[in-house]
């Protein structure tokens, strides 16, 4: 984008790029390579403000051009929405300005009064008036749209974390296709737009779910698939102004019991998992973890996602700090410094002299699923239902057991708390002290 001073009052100058090349008409009908707009002003710093609205409406105009050429439908309507607001209107179908408030209708028809007729003003003036075919998006083409729309959710989010929010998303999606979308010649579901999208699809979906439950899925599943499809969908609609109704919500399955990970006992830690040999055929860094999460209470993640420098077991009171580091933490008062002791003050040394983490660096449903499987294996489960991450439940009830004051137990464990901040460092010393109470 340029401007350009012509005695004394400011032109929008700009060449034509390639893409549009041919499809930008002037006044004789033939096509320019070069477009000059008066900017009425005479201050440059108004011209550069005039010429930034210029160009965003100039760029949406021709590419609608562009589109109608290609017959894309799709982006045809998206560069009308975005020529309308260019001129300060929100697309609406003509069907609607016509049958609506005829005051909102004069108004952008005087908004156009005085244009040079021409290729772009009548695209600029089907996009005003809503002259071009409204044409929605397919359900997966609406989750693209609805994960940029909300980005700024995602911005301390590492890439791992930001995959893991996107993927029961993605699965959501096409689990519903695979239900209500009409199936292709290659007995593929065919991708829906969101306006076909009926109340009937979406409790279809509710039953296809419901006969899973009652053949032993968890009722959960199906609840977290109707949340994520129904609030992507009144999402996109709110930031879209898009005027849909929503086919996906009240669709929740009652009668699920929440599943709980139990705590490991104390003596089953001391006696089992920490027995010698009892996790010698398991790779050395995910030892490191698990036996990092003994004394500590810390989530896996919090472990295998910290850099080296997080593993402080040089300082005066050894500790490993969970900071955010590139990642989002769970919640804002998750960030803190556990105290090492006995053996994860052990492990957290190991860890230290190979460099860090390393196999499971930002990989902790990896760790997890071994972990999980080696303890199942072995025989190093309590019950059925324990899981690696029954050691932080046993930290909880273990600090509970020793009499540990409850805003103590929340600074370890990363809970909630309305407390008062610390500054003078004194708070690691303490949480050591209530730590040295269950060490092993």
């Amino acid at each position: 984008m340029g401007i350009t001073n012509d005695r004394g009052r400011y032109y929008w100058v700009k060449r034509v790029p390639k893409r549009f090349q041919g499809i930008v008409l002037g006044a004789d009908g033939k096509p320019v390579s070069q477009v000059r707009v008066a900017l009425h002003t005479d201050s440059e710093t108004e011209a550069r403000r005039k010429a930034a609205q210029v160009e965003a409406q100039r760029m949406a105009e021709w590419a609608a051009l562009a589109a109608g050429d290609t017959a894309a439908a799709r982006v045809h309507y998206e560069a009308a929405c975005q020529i309308a607001a260019a001129h300060g209107f929100t697309y609406v179908p003509m069907g609607k300005l016509t049958g609506g408030d005829i005051d909102e209708l004069l108004s952008r028809v005087m908004a156009l009064a005085g244009r040079n007729p021409g290729p772009e003003s009548r695209e600029v003036a089907r996009a005003v008036l809503g002259a071009v075919p409204e044409v929605m998006p397919t359900l997966p083409e609406m989750l693209t749209e609805y994960c940029d729309l909300t980005a700024t959710r995602h911005i301390r989010k590492s890439e791992m974390q930001k995959r893991k929010w996107r993927l029961p998303r993605d699965r959501a999606v096409k689990h519903f296709l695979e239900v209500a979308a009409p199936k292709g010649k290659d007995g593929l579901p065919v991708p829906m737009r969101v306006d076909e999208i009926s109340r009937s699809d979406a409790l279809k979906f509710r039953d296809w779910w419901s006969v899973r439950v009652q053949k032993g899925m968890q009722a959960g599943s199906a609840n977290k698939d109707f949340g994520h499809l129904s609030e992507m969908f009144s999402t996109w609609t709110e930031l879209k102004r898009v005027d849909l109704a929503n086919p996906f919500t009240k669709l929740r399955l009652e009668g699920d019991t929440e599943k709980t990970v139990p705590a490991f006992s104390r003596n089953w830690v001391a006696n089992k998992i920490l027995e010698p040999g009892a996790l010698d055929d398991l790779n050395s860094e995910a030892v490191d973890v698990l036996l990092m999460m003994v004394n500590t209470g810390l989530r896996p993640s919090e472990i295998t996602d910290a850099p080296l420098y997080d593993f402080c077991t040089d300082a005066e009171i050894p500790f490993h700090r969970v900071a955010p580091n590139g990642r989002q933490l769970k919640v804002q008062h998750t960030r803190r410094d556990i105290p090492l002791l006995g053996v994860s003050l052990d492990a957290a040394k190991r860890i230290v002299a190979r460099g860090g983490i390393q196999k499971y660096h930002d990989k902790a449903g990896s760790w997890s699923n071994l972990v999980n499987k080696y303890l199942k294996n072995n025989g190093l489960k309590e019950t059925p239902d324990h899981t690696a991450y029954s050691l932080r439940h046993y930290v909880e009830n273990a600090l509970l057991a020793a009499g540990v004051d409850d805003r103590v137990r929340a600074d370890i464990l990363g809970h909630k708390y309305k407390r008062p901040s610390y500054s003078d460092g004194g708070y690691l010393a303490g949480r050591r002290e209530a730590l040295q109470k269950i060490a092993l």
